[in-house]
């Protein structure tokens, strides 16, 4: 069974349950980006509140845990672990000029899938972007049949002419983008501004583009000013305060992006854990997945991050490293041996903290759990 990188999955598994005569930890549901809804959770009361948020985890991206009370009876709650699993986030990059080189090194070292475009041939070599995973050659005006657009995908135009960033930008704000920035000095950003809104663009569909690109670091070199654009890409991920150089001159700084994730970035690596999570669990391979839950302190992995442990002692992922994992490891062997998932505490002490490279004491709580829990709802692999 094959796992399609290019389509989101989100799935939701109680993770702790009071009140409930029926073991119902480990039971799950699983919904893909065709909507197609899978479940082996058996309260209604559940499923029909679970629909509604799984939902708008598939269309929002972020971690989540919650808990769900029964209407009719409060003493029955279930905690659920709410897990997207989605295609990396993308940078592209429209120009291949003196910014857009340093801006690829950082992008991919971010964990970015970095692809740069420009109309001239020897912008986009692989000599000139060893780190880009593509390059493309195409005309400005035809820049959008290039590429999937959508949530995923974050656009800095730095091409190098006022018409190619006019042509870039009428095309990118047909689509519902993470990220849009632009580069220009404050006339250039006027000059666009105005001709776009006598051609009818909403004003705040055009407030949402950030131009002048970047954070407000005084950057003027082009490695600077790439940091200053990567930098404003994890404000708008990560929800951050920084002033944006377009709205220096506002009152209210407040960031537009609407939601905000804290934990794990999507990655390459958790796609690849879920994809053999599905064959184990399908092939009834032995194999325990842990998930952490949640983080307090200062831990060297959040939310999200993920460690696929089968019996024969191979390990896929990380929670974090050193003595952390290796306890993990330890109970996740138990784990396949009882079948039974838990949810597993870990706290270090400053010394401890210190040997792991944290700069204090943290803790983390992580959901342990036998694969063949997604046995029941992957459908013998149709729903992928």
């Amino acid at each position: 069974m094959e796992f399609d990188q290019a389509k989101k999955i989100v799935v939701a598994t109680i993770i702790d349950q009071q009140g409930l005569s029926d073991r119902l930890v480990g039971c799950k549901a699983i919904i893909t980006s065709t909507g197609r809804l899978s479940y082996s959770i058996p309260l209604a009361w559940v499923r029909e509140r679970l629909e509604v948020l799984i939902r708008e985890s598939l269309y929002r991206g972020s971690f989540e845990v919650i808990s769900l009370a029964n209407p009719n009876d409060t003493r029955q709650k279930a905690t659920l672990m709410i897990d997207p699993y989605l295609p990396p986030q993308e940078l592209i990059i429209l120009g291949g000029g003196h910014i857009a080189q340093p801006l690829a090194k950082i992008g991919k070292l971010l964990g970015y899938q970095v692809a740069v475009l420009d109309d001239r041939p020897e912008f986009v070599s692989k000599d000139r972007f060893p780190e880009a995973d593509k390059t493309i050659c195409c005309s400005f005006d035809t820049v959008e049949n290039s590429f999937d657009l959508g949530p995923q995908s974050n656009v800095v135009i730095v091409t190098r002419g006022h018409q190619h960033d006019l042509l870039c930008l009428r095309q990118m704000l047909k689509y519902p983008l993470a990220y849009l920035g632009m580069i220009g000095s404050r006339r250039k950003v006027a000059i666009i501004r105005e001709r776009l809104l006598e051609e009818g663009l909403a004003v705040k569909k055009l407030n949402s583009v950030y131009m002048p690109i970047g954070l407000d670091i005084g950057a003027q070199t082009p490695a600077e000013i790439a940091v200053s654009i990567t930098a404003e890409l994890i404000k708008v991920r990560r929800g951050g305060k920084a002033a944006s150089i377009k709205n220096i001159d506002k009152k209210n700084n407040d960031n537009e992006a609407g939601v905000f994730n804290s934990g794990e970035l999507p990655s390459t690596i958790d796609q690849e854990i879920l994809q053999l999570t599905l064959q184990a669990a399908i092939n009834h391979v032995p194999a325990a997945l842990a998930t952490v839950v949640s983080t307090k302190g200062s831990t060297p992995r959040k939310a999200g991050a993920h460690m696929l442990v089968w019996a024969d002692g191979r390990s896929l992922g990380t929670v974090g490293g050193g003595q952390g994992e290796a306890k993990v490891r330890a109970e996740a062997f138990k784990i396949i041996n009882t079948s039974q998932p838990i949810l597993y505490r870990i706290s270090m002490d400053a010394a401890n903290a210190a040997m792991e490279g944290m700069i204090c004491g943290g803790s983390m709580e992580v959901f342990i759990e036998p694969v063949n829990g997604f046995a029941q709802v992957s459908g013998g692999g149709g729903i992928l």
